[in-house]
């Protein structure tokens, strides 16, 4: 009769050969994994040394991250399970791949005014939050405390950053959510840890209020007292045609928009501003950018 201890014994050498073959193939892919997230720290860190404009200094460079960027997201979506069990990849560092590229979006957006960059930030933002990628940062018991307040950082600054994309698209119902979120967030950060730049977030959370405010002193509603968000972007809607010129070799290649930090009065009391975006350059961008390319009833919501 088969099935014997003779007969396992035959098959345990091919066992050992299939399984070891099993492990070597799951050693490579934790062993790629490891090679693209290490390089794709590379390349993002080396963004920072970029000129701000300039198209040919920049954009092979951002070509390359986003290469690997899109290469690693990818690699970590088809082997997920491998890399949970094998190297251990937790939520929050899909959330921190992810939040990279959101970044990268975003930064795109910036040196070239093109909203649909903004658009796809703002995707990779939200799917963040709805998968709550960063839901148990300040509970990862893997982790040395000090490591725990890093990534508790990292969540804030996150939270900070989708707030910036959210006020560009207007979204303000969304952004005054985030902005009770953070609020939160930053209450657990400093009563768990804390930590030396306690008063550093208190006032990123002042200027994020204080710059909603500064842009929404004047409240447009409708007929029936709904509010308007209004939109100071091109678009076919508020755009003249083009007038019928000769033919000509010239074309617009970069903007320059120098903004001023304080008060147009002299008095040396610095401009409301938030992130990077002073209130003046918020509202100047958007006049030279054009909408992003989407139904324009579904783009703004409610404030």
């Amino acid at each position: 009769a088969s099935g014997g201890p003779e007969d396992l014994g035959q098959h345990a050498p091919r066992r050992m050969a299939i399984m070891s073959e099993i492990e070597e193939q799951e050693r490579k892919i934790v062993n790629e994994f490891c090679h693209l997230l290490e390089k794709s720290k590379q390349l993002f860190n080396g963004l920072r040394d970029l000129p701000q404009y300039g198209h040919k200094q920049w954009q092979a460079y951002f070509g390359r991250t986003f290469d690997v960027y899109t290469k690693l997201w990818k690699f970590q979506q088809q082997h997920r399970q491998i890399l949970d069990i094998k190297y251990g990849l937790k939520r929050w560092q899909i959330g921190e791949i992810a939040s990279k590229i959101g970044q990268l979006y975003y930064h795109y957006y910036l040196r070239t005014s093109e909203t649909n960059y903004l658009n796809e930030a703002f995707s990779f933002y939200a799917a963040i939050r709805a998968r709550g990628y960063y839901s148990k940062a300040s509970k990862e018991e893997s982790l040395p405390y000090s490591h725990r307040s890093d990534l508790m950082v990292k969540k804030l600054r996150y939270y900070a950053r989708f707030i910036v994309v959210c006020l560009l698209l207007k979204k303000m119902k969304l952004v005054r959510d985030l902005v009770r979120e953070l609020a939160k967030q930053i209450d657990d950060y400093t009563a768990t840890y804390e930590p030396e730049d306690q008063l550093e977030w208190s006032l990123v959370l002042g200027e994020i209020k204080s710059f909603i405010d500064a842009d929404n002193l004047v409240n447009v509603v409708d007929l029936d007292s709904s509010s308007i968000v209004l939109s100071h972007r091109l678009s076919p809607l508020n755009t003249p045609p083009m007038e019928k010129v000769p033919s000509s070799h010239l074309s617009l290649q970069e903007i320059l928009i120098i903004g001023n930090c304080c008060d147009q009065t002299g008095g040396g009391t610095a401009q409301v501003k938030f992130s990077e975006l002073t209130l003046d350059m918020f509202r100047m961008l958007q006049t030279l950018e054009r909408e992003p390319q989407e139904d324009a009833t579904q783009l703004y919501d409610a404030s």
